[in-house]
């Protein structure tokens, strides 16, 4: 099978080809996206469920805190011990539940938040702690303040040298992170809480407890081993990390030699949304050195303002193959459809081109006119269709072509007709009006001499038919008369409104109703005014004398976008009989009463009509009326 470009065969097989092609392209770009965005979509719902779920052990760890911290104030020997200042016995007691409480720091300060007694440095007290946010609030409203909070180094050096070398930590630079503001983070993120003494309804003390996140990983390495599991060779596939403000001070992400990156700076776009607009973050982000997909949380103390951030999130490298894996995949799909398309559209062409190949050789056929030609039948239903309407068709074309002819013979002949009767009609015309001006003349001197005579009547009629004759003689000249039109453009609409205005006013027509129906912004028409006046006026009278009992005359304007204005005036007066419809046209032809009509009315208005390049018909039935239609050539038609 050769396959030239110019050939059908070519065209189709190469549209298959680029049919696949595009479909399998577009397949693979929305595919590729839909699926990937698709599972990516569930991995940002993961994250954002594990945040919660973060969310929710952190605070369950302070709650943890709080019951403690909040037990201990119910304790009868601390507050016995508070009122005699027991400070030894408040130490050792301290000592002993430290591994219970499971804080780092306890403190009990007085009513004006003085330190009574510390757990881990028992000798330094009466330095007040008012600058420790639940400190202040718990004795402000003598109720129980827990939360997050930021410890100074100053307050945590107060602890003693064990608790004060886990605060510090580095800030280590990263691309990714935001621009580093300072050397070491020295303040500590602290799960806290401060817990008034009532004696009798008297605020003797407040005891506090607090937890340093700093280098803390209980909560962080808890929620990953819960989420999270281990991938190939130990890489974490899910990490956790609590920022204080911006630094990590606590975390289990990596850097490149596997240490936790514990002082990096959160990135300056998750920074500023959930950091300074308090908005919580599921989205790629990168975390140290790598994209992950991520959730972030703020983190807030006892006064609601944001002191942190909460974390986590998995490497967005583990979703990598699966974007590999369907942008392949769906390639093998195309690949494989393209094959397959392309012997496919070898088989069709086969069955296709044998019967296109026919129905050319009985178009050429056709076109030389040969009506004889026929198709056969076809196997495939739509070819079979095809055929058939291809043979309706010659039969169609076949029959149009033989009315045309009938149709061009007719007005051929109705021409030749004309044109020869208006000849004979002319040279009669004139050779009769010349007589017909000396007897006219010579009877009306006769009726001014013989006025009073018995003889003027006679010479009346024979005045009055001679006026007739040369009414007649001028209807004969109107018909014979050749004259090219004179053409301007004229708004059929606003000619017919003068006409109607005129012949509205004719005594024949006091017992009809005009109907106007003009259609608004018609094009213009092309044609000689006093000409298309006369068809009019002809065309409303013959419609008054086809009612002479009264009726209604409508006169319709429209343009159908065929090149030519259309001009209707029907009536609803008796009717022309279906065997004078075809002989209404021609000359000296009527159905009026003797002596009230020349039979040259209609013959004129067609000669017109014809001159302007357009067409005249007529519809009628007896006793229901009669409507004549013109068409005239548009403004934007060609002549």
């Amino acid at each position: 099978m050769k396959f030239n470009s110019k050939t059908l065969r070519f065209k189709i097989l190469s549209g298959f080809i680029m049919l696949v092609l595009i479909t399998g392209g577009s397949a693979l770009f929305i595919g590729y996206f839909t699926i990937y965005r698709g599972i990516l979509s569930q991995a940002f719902e993961t994250v954002r469920s594990d945040l919660k779920t973060a969310e929710y052990l952190y605070y369950n760890r302070l709650y943890q805190n709080r019951m403690a911290v909040g037990y201990m104030a119910t304790l009868d020997y601390l507050k016995d011990a508070v009122k005699n200042r027991k400070y030894d016995f408040l130490y050792n007691k301290f000592r002993d539940v430290k591994d219970f409480l499971g804080t780092d720091i306890i403190i009990v300060t007085d009513s004006r938040g003085n330190v009574i007694q510390r757990m881990n440095n028992k000798d330094l007290r009466g330095d007040n702690l008012l600058e420790i946010l639940a400190i202040k609030q718990a004795i402000e409203t003598g109720k129980q303040i827990s939360g997050t909070g930021i410890l100074s180094y100053e307050i945590i050096k107060r602890e003693g040298e064990e608790i004060a070398k886990r605060v510090p930590i580095k800030i280590i630079p990263t691309p990714k992170g935001r621009k580093p503001h300072k050397d070491f983070e020295t303040r500590a993120l602290v799960l806290n809480t401060a817990t008034p003494v009532f004696d009798n309804g008297k605020l003797i003390a407040v005891i506090y407890g607090a937890t340093i996140k700093n280098n803390n990983f209980e909560i962080v390495d808890r929620i990953q081993n819960l989420f999270f599991k281990k991938g190939e060779k130990g890489v974490e596939i899910g990490t956790v990390t609590i920022f204080l403000e911006d630094v990590r001070i606590s975390t289990n992400v990596k850097d490149s030699v596997g240490e936790r990156s514990l002082g990096t700076l959160v990135s300056e776009d998750v920074y500023r949304q959930v950091f300074e607009k308090g908005q919580t973050w599921i989205d790629l982000a990168f975390v140290v050195d790598r994209l992950y997909i991520a959730g972030y949380t703020p983190l807030y103390d006892t006064g609601g303002h944001i002191v942190g951030i909460l974390y986590v999130g998995v490497p967005y490298s583990n979703y990598s193959w699966i974007k590999s894996s369907t942008f392949w995949f769906i390639v093998l799909i195309i690949f494989i459809t393209a094959f397959s398309a392309f012997f496919i559209s070898i088989y069709i062409i086969k069955k296709i081109i044998h019967p296109i190949n026919e129905v050319v050789e009985a178009s050429e056929k056709l076109a030389g006119g040969d009506y004889n030609v026929k198709l056969g039948d076809f196997d495939e239903y739509e070819l079979s269709r095809m055929a058939l309407a291809f043979n309706n068709m010659i039969g169609a074309i076949a029959q149009r072509d033989e009315k045309i002819k009938i149709s061009a013979e007719s007005q051929i002949a109705q021409s030749e007709k004309l044109a020869s009767l208006g000849r004979l009609a002319s040279g009669i015309a004139h050779e009769i009006n010349n007589p017909l001006t000396g007897i006219l003349t010579y009877s009306s001197m006769l009726k001014e001499e013989l006025a009073d005579s018995e003889y003027a009547a006679d010479l009346q009629v024979i005045i009055d038919e001679t006026l007739r004759c040369r009414k007649i003689v001028r209807g004969i000249l109107d018909f014979a008369r050749e004259s090219k039109p004179e053409k301007k453009l004229y708004n059929i609409n606003a000619e017919l409104e003068k006409a109607i205005k005129i012949i509205e006013r004719h005594v024949n027509f006091r017992n009809i109703k005009i109907n106007k129906n003009f259609q608004e912004n018609i094009p213009q028409v092309n044609v000689d005014l006093n000409q298309m006046k006369s068809v009019f006026n002809n065309l409303m009278v013959n419609a008054a004398d086809a009612m002479p009992g009264g009726g209604e005359l409508t006169i319709s304007t429209f343009y159908s976008g065929d090149g030519f204005v259309t001009v209707s005036f029907k009536d609803t007066g008796i009717g022309i009989p279906e065997e004078n419809l075809n002989k209404i046209f021609d000359p000296f032809f009527t159905t009026k009463e003797p002596g009230k009509g020349t039979g040259l009315g209609l013959s004129v208005i067609y000669g017109i009509i014809e001159k302007h390049n357009g067409t005249i018909s007529v519809r009628s039935k007896v006793g229901e009326g009669t409507e004549f239609i013109i068409k005239l050539p548009a403004e934007d038609s060609h002549e």
